[in-house]
């Protein structure tokens, strides 16, 4: 990976990041101490919820960041990329039940079942996601294999 690439995605992965990190804040904020009608219990569920799916979504900046590094230092075909692979995994698999529940919580103050089946299908949509990980990890064990043969020839 040549540099300008790396120091392009690195920019935006710290740019992400700073987004999350104001969004996090200004959602806790506004969704518990906002106007509104809804109960306390459904406003702290709606903020964990939000402040814990961002941070799902932080994870799997700093994960990527991680698998940047190891390329750059070329060492992604090594046991250490498969944390962060599975980190990104387990990340994406959370941001997916926060999203559900967030979903749930508004449509039950809302009084709107629809809504319920539509963050279902968003839910599923980047469980999707989490699935296409995992097979890309399944690769990446692959390749490792390969990898270590190829060194074992040489």
């Amino acid at each position: 990976m040549s540099l300008q690439v790396t120091v392009l995605l690195r920019g935006i992965l710290v740019i992400g990041l700073l987004v999350c990190l104001t969004v996090q804040v200004l959602a806790a904020g506004g969704l518990l101490f906002g106007d509104g009608t809804a109960p306390l219990t459904a406003k702290v569920v709606l903020a964990v919820a939000a402040v814990l799916g961002l941070a799902c979504v932080e994870v799997a900046i700093v994960s990527v960041w991680r698998l940047v590094s190891l390329v750059r230092q070329n060492t992604v075909f090594s046991p250490a990329a498969f944390r962060w692979v599975d980190a990104i995994i387990g990340a994406i698999v959370g941001a997916a039940f926060f999203v559900l529940l967030a979903g749930y919580v508004v449509a039950e103050v809302d009084d709107a079942p629809g809504l319920i089946l539509v963050t279902a299908v968003l839910s599923l949509l980047i469980a999707g996601v989490a699935l296409i990980v995992y097979v890309q990890r399944m690769l990446l064990v692959q390749a490792t294999g390969f990898s270590a043969e190829l060194e074992a020839v040489i």
